[in-house]
């Protein structure tokens, strides 16, 4: 009889060295593949542990901790009241999405 070991998402978290909140980002953004079955507990298998060591070696930023790029406080406003009241703020703003190009 072989046992199977279980393995958990805080125990995929410290093998890869990271936190859960960072593992679960990962997998809710695509960066790496989700497992079989996510529930509050989840039984991941040795398989998919393997399959993101893969992805991690393809693109090693796929469990980084980087922030997104913030978008500036004004931009939440568009199409409001404050959106035409304050120009040099909507220019400012423009400024900016014309630089993510």
């Amino acid at each position: 009889m072989s046992e199977t070991v279980k393995l958990g998402f805080p125990d995929a978290a410290s093998h890869f060295g990271v936190s859960i909140r960072v593992l679960r980002q990962a997998i809710r953004s695509g960066k790496i593949p989700a497992p079989a079955q996510v529930n509050a507990v989840a039984n991941l298998s040795h398989e998919w542990l393997e399959s993101v060591q893969a992805a991690v070696k393809a693109s090693p930023h796929a469990l980084s901790r980087r922030l997104p790029q913030r978008v500036p406080p004004f931009a939440r406003y568009e199409g409001t009241s404050a959106w035409r009241k304050y120009a040099s703020r909507v220019r400012e703003f423009a400024h900016f999405q014309a630089g993510e190009s």
